[in-house]
């Protein structure tokens, strides 16, 4: 700093000694009207200021000085917005959504409503509203989001009051002899086994037991954390990107004795029964790990699709052997600076425990949101 500082001050006074050293010698010698002075543009050079001016703006990108915009100059494309939303913008989104898992599809539903101000070009105020399986899950946050390095990296933290939807298992024959077969359904003899109710209830040997969720849920327990995340946009071009870290972990300040169900193989159960229990289990007030990256693309400047993943680890224990990692996919369409609308499907967990599949629960949301 002191280098940097005695530079700038030498060169000053020699800048200055130079601009007067003409009254010196009487003004005469250094003749600051002569061709060397170039102070005075030639008489053919009048719009050689404005040429210049021209020439760099035509190298300049499309968007305001420092990427900070106005709501008339907001970008259409979604990889060229700014993480933060510029100051004085606010942004509403409603999304409606409806669980289409395997054995429990349109039974429930949500809606949730979230927010965005924009403090300054580089703090965003946050919050929302977030509701799934008709309120057995909701979450309640409030926040911020700042610039750690502009339109690269920022920082998010909120408030969160959540608590998870628990789902009910039930066992399912498969193949189902009727649409959503069970172990009880048309079974007087409550055996743990599939009948087939069109032949007289005989125990069909060709059937096995899956234990899935059914379609059913519970409200879990209540909690009160501090989300941090690290959000994060890298575009390798305009019209494709590296988004991460939107969240990165919970920080937790009260267990639970009920967040979550596990499954567990019962050893040396007879073919044709089930061959999983569940059982619920808490959250203590241990921080979760979860992190998320995906990959945004905009194919044209009006439409979006983005694909990203989170994975969720309770507590922090990966030994326990029980986290998820829900997949989202979102396209979204931008038909002006105001407005953006779409939809989300989301796979809940892609490495799911036995016997579930990837594909076997499912949530679909449709989402609209405005700017002013």
């Amino acid at each position: 700093m002191a280098l940097s500082l005695s530079y700038v001050g030498w060169h000053t006074h020699n800048a200055f000694a130079k601009g007067g050293g003409g009254d010196d010698d009487g003004g005469d010698d250094d003749g600051g009207d002569d061709d060397g002075g170039g102070d005075k543009p030639d008489k053919g050079d009048k719009g050689g200021d404005d040429d210049d001016d021209d020439d760099q703006g035509s190298d300049q990108p499309p968007v305001t000085a420092g990427g900070l915009f106005t709501l008339r100059t907001y970008p259409v494309r979604e990889n060229s917005r700014p993480l933060t939303m510029t100051k004085g913008i606010t942004q509403l989104r409603l999304a409606i959504g409806t669980d289409l898992s395997s054995k429990g599809a349109f039974q429930s539903f949500g809606v949730n409503l979230e927010g965005q101000y924009g403090y300054s070009d580089n703090f965003t105020l946050l919050g929302g509203i977030t509701d799934a399986y008709n309120f057995k899950q909701f979450g309640f946050y409030l926040g911020f989001e700042g610039s750690l390095v502009y339109d690269l990296l920022d920082i998010r933290l909120a408030a969160n009051v959540h608590r998870n939807a628990v789902p009910f298992y039930d066992n399912f024959c498969d193949p189902p002899s009727t649409p959503g077969q069970t172990t009880a359904t048309n079974n007087p003899t409550m055996d743990g086994m599939c009948h087939d109710p069109t032949m007289g209830n005989p125990i069909n040997p060709m059937q096995t037991v899956d234990t899935l969720p059914n379609g059913d849920f519970a409200a879990g327990g209540t909690k009160f954390s501090i989300d941090l995340g690290f959000p994060f946009r890298y575009a390798f071009r305009p019209e494709i990107a590296l988004v991460a870290l939107q969240t990165l972990m919970s920080i937790d300040f009260n267990p639970v004795t009920i967040d979550h169900v596990i499954t567990s193989p019962i050893m040396g159960a007879p073919a044709g029964t089930a061959q999983f229990t569940t059982q619920q289990v808490g959250n203590s007030a241990k921080p979760d790990f979860n992190p998320s990256v995906g990959l945004a693309t905009n194919p044209i400047p009006q439409l979006s699709v983005t694909v990203f993943a989170q994975l969720r680890v309770p507590d922090f224990d990966f030994a326990a052997g029980y986290f998820q990692i829900p997949v989202t996919g979102r396209i979204e369409a931008s038909p002006n600076q105001q407005l953006d609308f779409g939809l989300e499907f989301t796979l809940l967990n892609i490495k799911p425990q036995d016997p579930q599949s990837p594909i076997d629960n499912r949530f679909l949301s449709l989402f609209m949101a405005a700017r002013y």
